[in-house]
């Protein structure tokens, strides 16, 4: 009876085990423990995964020995491609490392051809037999899908941030990296970013590796505002249809212009925005440049931004720009040949916004910037992303900009103002700076207009040179004038995060799938607290020990009187 009741018993079991695996066949779930829902990836990112069929490789150079936090930085990435494999097998990867089973010469040909494709080094000191070694690394992976590839860097900078934060901020990003990568591999349709000329903007030169890096995800053009396009019959294409060719663009960015834009100018824009196009204004307020201190010690930078005459448009959208320079004690720096030194000038903007623009961004470079304040807007939402350090003066315009200020410390106490904004994002329904004035006519008819945009975004930056890169004239190893990646300073040997910054832009504004967002969520990556792990070894060994130890023999003692006990009866 015994033996049947139990036979019964385990066959249920059996039943219902089945019966699981049948209904989780039906339908692929995972279940996510922590708290923060750390091994839960996001809607959008799951979607992209469930969107191509094909094989995508990722070959992840983070293989070999490390330090503890680059082993916890190889172990997270396998964790997060392994659940990106949950959702698409075709996520096949292969972790690499560049130096093993290779020659010295192999190594170096391998080190440059992977910094040719766009990752990085990074040294790494390491302890080896009882002494120290340095190691050369390249955190990061390229991505293939069919013949095309994308890299991808693991590992992101951040000046002035411990290397442990780094490491920390870099698992944050881990999952958009991998999926922004993934994304400009299979995306079908590349939204339109458009280069505005016509006012003296910059040049393709001296904005080719943001077009390059954009390249990745989006169609890169130029368009000059004042040329019409002629028909075949000679006769100038009409106002309307310049404002269709504006329109095919998702996304417009004014790089440093340094002319007037006249009224036809400022209503093709305003009807651009109140069609739903993106715009990134990136304005100096004041006229000064490096290159006027090359002859001599110091020069007067006048006021530039109230002659461009857009003083009335970006007021109307809800922002102002001050013809002013701010002097930041938090500075980059200017190499003088012996020293670097740093330039009150050239403020070092650390983002502390959570913000998906600039979350976990590296100092942005910045370069005569001018402030900017914000003014009333109905319906238009402002978020100040870029601010100076506590440390800040603004200089009004007309003002002597000496190199006096690079070999003196300036007083501190004249640095008082806190945060003075330097880039603004805005975001709502803006309202047209053309509503109830004289409209262009065509034909002699007004041109139809539009009072009010959709929800739309725009983002207005106080400096024209932080999309600007250098021209290489410093390494012989690369051919002279070549663009240098953007943010790199080639005097000084310092990267900053200028072209993170406006890359996040350009994603929070045309990637509708979402992917942005994921740069705002927080894990909480516990560690210990080395000084105090470091003061309780002993006693924490002890426990750790002892206590296992005790238990057991208490268990079998506890045990030995037990059955002692009981089979003596």
């Amino acid at each position: 009876m015994k033996k049947r009741r139990d036979l019964v018993r385990f066959a249920l079991f059996a039943g219902i085990l089945i019966l699981l695996n049948f209904i989780g066949s039906l339908k692929f779930f995972r279940i996510d423990l922590t708290a923060e829902g750390r091994y839960s990836l996001s809607e959008a990112t799951i979607q992209l995964l469930e969107s191509f069929d094909d094989v995508i490789l990722v070959k992840v150079y983070l293989d070999g020995e490390f330090p503890a936090g680059f082993q916890r930085m190889q172990l997270e990435t396998k964790q997060m491609l392994d659940e990106f494999r949950a959702y698409n097998p075709n996520i096949q990867y292969t972790f690499i490392d560049p130096t093993a089973n290779a020659t010295e010469q192999e190594t170096q040909t391998l080190f440059q051809q992977l910094q040719t494709k766009g990752l990085k080094p990074y040294q790494l000191s390491m302890n080896q037999d009882g002494g120290s070694a340095v190691k050369t690394i390249f955190p990061g992976a390229i991505l293939s899908y069919g013949e095309n590839e994308i890299p991808t860097l693991l590992l992101k900078d951040q000046l002035g941030i411990a290397p442990e934060q780094q490491i920390n901020s870099s698992i944050e990003n881990l999952e958009f990296s991998l999926a922004n990568s993934i994304r400009g591999l299979v995306s079908r349709r590349k939204p339109l970013v458009g280069f505005l000329q016509g006012h003296e903007e910059l040049g393709p030169m001296d904005v080719a590796d943001f077009a390059r890096e954009l390249s990745t995800n989006y169609q890169i053009n130029k368009f000059n505002i004042r040329e019409f396009k002629s028909d075949s019959t000679g006769q100038d294409l009409s106002l309307a249809e310049q404002q269709n060719r504006m329109n095919r663009f998702d996304a417009l960015i004014i790089a440093k212009p340094q002319k007037a834009f006249n009224d036809l100018d400022k209503y093709l824009l305003d009807q651009y925005v109140m069609n739903g196009g993106k715009t990134i204004w990136l304005l100096d307020g004041a006229e000064a440049s490096m290159d006027s201190l090359s002859a001599k010690s110091q020069f007067m930078s006048l006021p530039l931004f109230d002659r461009l005459q857009l003083n009335d448009l970006l007021f109307k959208y809800g922002v102002r720009v001050n013809t002013d320079l701010v002097g930041d004690l938090v500075a980059a720096g200017v190499n003088d040949q012996r020293k670097v030194r740093p330039w009150i000038y050239f403020p070092m903007v650390m983002a502390q916004s959570k913000h998906p623009i600039v979350k976990d961004l590296n100092a942005v470079w910045m370069r005569f910037a001018s402030s900017l304040d914000t003014v009333s807007a109905s319906g238009v939402k402002k978020t100040i992303i870029l601010r100076s350090s506590p440390y800040s003066v603004r200089r009004p315009t007309p003002h002597i900009v000496s190199l006096a200020d690079l070999y003196q410390a300036p007083p501190r106490e004249r640095f008082r103002e806190q945060g003075v904004p330097l880039g603004i994002l805005l975001e709502g329904k803006f309202q047209s700076l053309f509503t109830n004035r004289i409209k262009p006519r065509e034909g002699g008819e007004p041109l139809k207009m539009r009072e009010t945009s959709p929800e739309n975004q725009m983002l207005i930056i106080g400096d024209g040179d932080v999309i600007q890169n250098q021209l290489n004239v410093v390494n012989p190893n690369i051919q002279k004038g070549m663009p240098l990646p953007l943010g790199y300073d080639q005097y000084t040997g310092t990267q900053y995060g200028n072209k993170d910054l406006l890359v996040n832009a350009i994603d929070y504004m045309l990637d509708d799938s979402g992917l942005i967002e994921i740069r705002s969520r927080e894990l909480k990556i516990r560690l210990l607290d080395l000084t105090k792990a470091k003061k309780q070894r002993l006693s924490w060994q002890l426990v750790n020990t002892l206590i296992p130890t005790i238990s057991i023999l208490l268990l079998a003692v506890v045990n030995y009187y037990w059955r002692r006990r009981k089979y003596l009866k």
